[in-house]
């Protein structure tokens, strides 16, 4: 096997190019009735937060975090985005696609915002839905809650650099249903920086 096909194959398994510091995040979609995964979840959050701590901790050179999902789960969303927070290299994500959901918020946490001309970005309020006793739909309400204002917050702090006259209510009715955004569009309300050429 030529180091070239193995490089390859390493690239399909991993979804990280070691020598130009990429990594790779795709998902597929999902109907509530195919029994799938739905874009960020558990196994696909692990695989691209252990690629770029790896090459975090092989030097501080830049990295791009290379983006197609339809979103995911909101806890192991946020577990990339405080990943990418905390890591000393700076994150140039690429969305390619579509960013929707979980992914614009992770888009957020990255030094550099771009999308390529025929992304879409989709912000919304999320899905809820958790079944158990009285107290337990409670708690997990409260939750998503807190979650939501949490959401507001991080696009606020993206958005506001680029967008002095945003405020969290305007974000807020923004995200009360599933706000379908072209490139520039995202560009010119703050959430992403640059749409490539």
């Amino acid at each position: 096997m030529t180091k070239t096909s193995k490089e390859f194959e390493l690239f399909h398994e991993h979804n990280c190019l070691l020598k130009e510091r990429l990594v790779y995040f795709g998902s597929e979609y999902y109907d509530e009735d195919d029994c799938g995964e739905t874009g960020v979840d558990f196994s696909s959050a692990a695989k691209v937060i252990k690629n770029l701590i790896y090459l975090d901790r092989q030097n501080k050179n830049n990295i791009q975090l290379y983006f197609n999902s339809p979103g995911g789960d909101w806890h192991h969303g946020m577990a990339i985005y405080d990943c990418i927070l905390g890591l000393r290299s700076k994150i140039t994500f690429v969305g390619f696609g579509y960013v929707r959901s979980m992914g614009s918020i992770i888009m957020q946490a990255c030094h550099k915002r771009y999308l390529t001309p025929s992304c879409k970005v989709m912000i919304h309020d999320g899905t809820f839905g958790h079944y158990g006793t009285p107290k337990t739909t409670e708690a997990w309400s409260k939750e998503s809650i807190k979650a939501r204002r949490k959401m507001y917050e991080i696009y606020y702090a993206g958005m506001i650099k680029k967008n002095k006259k945003i405020t969290l209510k305007k974000i807020e009715d923004m995200c009360s249903f599933d706000c379908i955004i072209d490139g520039q569009d995202a560009v010119n309300i703050g959430l992403a920086d640059k749409v490539l050429k």
